[in-house]
C-alpha cells in the first residue's frame, strides 16, 4: 500500500467536546458577522471613511510637492532589462542572423 493509501485508510480521531464547542462558537460568530454586513452598515462605514478622509485632508501632502513619487507614465521610464532577458534577446538576434544568412545563401 502506498503512503497516500495509508493516509486515506486512517480514520480521524473523534472530535473532543472542547473542540466541538469552540468550532460551534466560531460558526455562530461568523454567522453573526455575516448578518451584520448589510447595505445600511456598508453605507455607514463608507460615510465614516469619507468623513475621516475629509477631516484629515489638511494633513495630506499634494503629490506635486513630493519629488520622489512618480506616477505611471506609460513606460517612458521602464525598468532596467534583466540579464536573462538580455541574454535571450542576444540569442534570438544571433538565431535570426543565422536564418537570414541561410536564406540569402539559398537565394529564393
Amino acid at each position: 500500500m502506498t503512503a497516500a493509501g495509508k493516509r486515506a485508510a486512517r480514520v480521524a480521531a473523534q472530535e473532543s467536546v472542547k473542540t466541538r464547542r469552540v468550532r460551534e462558537k466560531l460558526i455562530k460568530q461568523w454567522e453573526s458577522e455575516r448578518l451584520s454586513f448589510t447595505s445600511q452598515a456598508l453605507k455607514e462605514t463608507t460615510d465614516k471613511i469619507h468623513k475621516w478622509i475629509a477631516d484629515h485632508a489638511q494633513h495630506r501632502i499634494p503629490i506635486k510637492e513630493k519629488s520622489n513619487i512618480r506616477l505611471f507614465n506609460q513606460n517612458k521610464d521602464p525598468a532596467a532589462v534583466s540579464k536573462k532577458v538580455k541574454s535571450l534577446a542576444k540569442q534570438l538576434e544571433e538565431n535570426m542572423n543565422q536564418l537570414r544568412k541561410a536564406l540569402d545563401a539559398k537565394d529564393f
